[in-house]
């Protein structure tokens, strides 16, 4: 059984997890510029650093102050993250979409419609999320694939009941699982290692203020460590590393559950049925993403 990869699926599809990993790297690039310059200007401001009559110190601070602004500004003015949060919802919903089409699930009945309604039927499907993706640019995909139903798409939805079964079983299904699994393990482990980071910042912010109190300490070292535990803090809360271990988990549970299903499945009226099912649970999830990040 061949894995099916991204240029079995449709451009749409292809464009928008383009735009979203983009979006992606460049909004959570200049957040690590921002808060990094952030912290720098802190632990400049909090010392003397003089050449002369010259405050290097100042001087390097008050342009780390300003490279954080001009990184908040390009971050307002690109608004990759608007990239990131629509061009994946996007995708997933081109995705969700494919794979009803192939499997022949509502709306896409291979009982009740016919190959070319079927085709027409979809493509309205896709030419709606298109014009919902208005607000962002859809990037050219890498494939050279310029169709939004594929000949791998046909050829699936040709397919026998049983071989579909088994094809997304094993690659929708089990795949999906297995992704949601690695995903709220590695998001859990994330989230206790900056946990840990951020308990350590606020102590180290505590006895910085003790030994300032009790004069044993003349620098201040207050304001750099309270910028550090901010930074933490504003970076853990971009990235939900707990939000996301608890949702890929529930997520991983619900389609387990639902796989259990398939195997009492002979008609294609259940069948279409327990795709759709199958798929609203992955949607659901990807929903409740994007209105977390939104």
């Amino acid at each position: 059984m061949t894995p099916l990869d991204d240029s079995a699926f449709p451009l749409l599809f292809q464009s928008a997890d383009k735009s979203s990993l983009a979006g992606q790297r460049k909004y959570l690039r200049r957040m690590r510029f921002e808060l990094t310059a952030l912290v720098v200007a802190a632990a400049f401001g909090a010392f003397a650093w003089k050449t002369g009559n010259v405050d290097v110190a100042g001087i390097v601070a008050a342009v780390a102050f300003a490279a954080a602004l001009v990184a908040e500004i390009m971050l307002v003015k690109e608004r990759p993250d608007r990239s990131w949060y629509t061009g994946r919802a996007i995708a997933e919903s081109a995705k969700t979409l494919a794979w009803r089409y192939m499997m022949g699930a509502s709306p896409f009945g291979v009982a009740e419609l016919s190959p070319a309604q079927a085709d027409i039927d979809v493509l309205e499907r896709f030419a709606d999320l298109t014009r919902e993706a208005s607000s962002i640019k859809l990037s050219i995909p890498d494939s050279g694939e310029t169709e939004q139903i594929t000949d791998a798409m046909r050829a699936k939805r040709a397919l026998p009941l049983a071989d579909r079964r088994a094809i997304y079983l094993e690659q929708r299904i089990k795949d999906q699982v297995n992704w949601y699994a690695r995903k709220a393990t590695w998001n859990d482990k994330r989230a206790s290692f900056w946990s840990f980071v951020l308990s350590a910042g606020t102590l180290i912010g505590f006895v910085c203020g003790v030994l300032k109190a009790t004069g044993i300490v003349n620098v201040d070292l207050l304001g750099v460590v309270a910028a550090i535990v901010a930074a933490i803090a504003a970076w853990t809360q971009t990235k939900q590393h707990q939000n996301l271990a608890s949702a890929y988990s529930v997520a991983a549970q619900e389609l387990s559950i639902i796989a259990g299903r398939a195997k009492h499945i002979t008609e294609e009226e259940d069948w279409a049925r327990f795709v759709a099912d199958a798929e609203e649970a992955v949607s659901r999830e990807h929903t409740m993403w994007t209105a977390s990040h939104n």
